[in-house]
């Protein structure tokens, strides 16, 4: 009997996937699972969704809702958090509001102006969450898939008792077998899988590439993957990036524009054959899904786990299951350092190979980085920790220093347009944060 809770249960893109992932778990078999939302009406779709998939699949779980947090999180063994304050408009606004100032971003969730303002909306969250669960269920771990991964775990580990860990659909690459043999062109067998990996969420790389037989499959890699950004991380640094959009950002020199910007950034093609997140398609992708999602709650189409995504990449319940039975298994998780990367600080979080079993989740020893991506991972680190004190404090003085340390900032502002970005970001967003404001 195992209680799972999702915090931002009534995603109609998130949870249906995940209510698949529990129903084909036979380890999760008569668990209960919370939805917790605070969107009554949403949570009431994905309540009469669930139930159904459960019904029609003869699946022996139990759906429960609630639009209240603590309550939600009573003997909780596994929380899974997966919010966004603010939704797409606030996303909108932290790619737009950067590219008046030349700040030119692909996804802005992750670091620069945006990617701290979306921690400034969620830590406070979160870190409640964390707050609740000390008082309701102290032994629970939390799966945190929000992003800014790093930031928001960084900041339940800080300010919490609870073992708080991050996911991303990403960190199963090292995991997948197929995928890396299509990049390489082998056969799927041949490669030793999991890879060993690590970095920080979203800027990580496989370390080292073999086949069974232990051969170098790195040499390869080069020969045969033509992606620029890959390609470029091999040939310079011997690691394969396996999030490489993502890595682009970290990055100022590999975040360029190749169309003009006019007054409004998404949609734009970027290098590397990018083009910037557009929020009009990702509302078009959402309403699509809640439109399904209500049909089917409504009982006007057919109730059918085919209809939705496997959630192949979403690796949380084999790594719930490899806790429950000991499987000792190797997956990529976001945790502490203690040490499993020599040259990143030891209290960073850092996405790397992990042994998950009953003993929890234990960081495998990678050793070095490159000493140039260490040295870029350091000072984005750096930045995420000013990032969390001043989620944390609400104070603006920390917000400031934090956008001065972040690369993508640094490398294109002024001293005073950093100021007049931060404060101008600050107040588009006020009314998701009510710490900066308090007084």
């Amino acid at each position: 009997m195992v209680n799972i809770t999702i915090i931002g249960g009534g995603s109609s893109t998130f949870t249906p996937q995940l209510i698949r992932l529990f129903i084909e778990s036979e380890v999760l078999n008569g668990s209960t699972i919370t939805l917790m939302d605070i969107n009554e009406h949403r949570l009431k779709v994905m309540e009469s969704l669930s139930k159904q998939f459960v019904k029609k699949e003869k699946a022996d779980l139990k759906i429960e809702t609630t639009t209240n947090q603590k309550e939600s999180l009573v003997d909780a063994d596994f929380v899974i958090t997966a919010i966004a304050v603010g939704g797409n408009d606030a996303w909108e606004v932290d790619i737009e509001l950067p590219a008046k100032y030349g700040i030119y971003m692909h996804v802005g969730d992750s670091i620069g102006p945006g990617g701290m303002m979306r921690a400034f909306r969620h830590i406070p969250v979160l870190v409640s969450v964390g707050k609740d669960l000390e008082d309701v269920s102290p032994d629970a771990f939390v799966f945190n898939y929000t992003n800014p991964v790093t930031a928001n775990t960084m900041a339940m580990r800080r300010h919490t008792k609870i073992k708080t860990f991050g996911l991303c659909s990403c960190s199963s690459i090292p995991r997948n077998a197929s995928y890396l043999s299509k990049l390489l062109s082998v056969n799927p067998e041949e490669l030793a899988i999991p890879m060993p990996a690590g970095g920080i969420n979203h800027c990580a790389a496989i370390l080292e590439m073999r086949f069974k037989d232990g051969t170098d499959a790195f040499p390869i890699a080069k020969e045969r993957i033509k992606n620029p950004v890959q390609k470029w991380a091999l040939e310079n640094y011997g690691i394969l990036p396996y999030c490489w959009t993502h890595w682009t950002e970290f990055f100022p020199a590999l975040c360029k524009l190749e169309e003009e910007y006019n007054g409004r950034l998404q949609g734009l093609k970027m290098k590397y054959g990018m083009h910037v997140h557009d929020m009009t398609r990702e509302r078009e992708r959402v309403k699509k899904w809640e439109s399904l999602v209500e049909k089917m709650a409504l009982g006007e189409g057919e109730v059918s786990l085919d209809v939705l995504p496997r959630g192949e990449s979403m690796e949380v319940v084999q790594i719930i299951e490899s806790i429950l039975e000991n499987r000792n298994e190797i997956h990529v998780v976001n945790v502490p350092n203690n040490g499993a990367i020599s040259n990143l600080p030891e209290d960073a979080i850092v996405e790397v190979s992990c042994i998950v079993g009953r003993y929890g989740i234990q960081p495998i020893h990678v050793g070095n980085l490159p000493e140039p991506i260490a040295a870029t991972l350091t000072n984005h680190i750096a930045t995420q920790k000013l990032t969390v004190e001043a989620a944390v404090t609400g104070d603006r003085d920390a917000a400031y220093r934090a956008f001065l340390q972040d690369p993508q900032v640094s490398s294109k502002l002024t001293l005073e347009e950093t100021e007049r970005l931060l404060d101008d970001m600050l107040n588009a967003h006020a009314k998701y944060l009510p710490a900066f404001f308090k007084r």
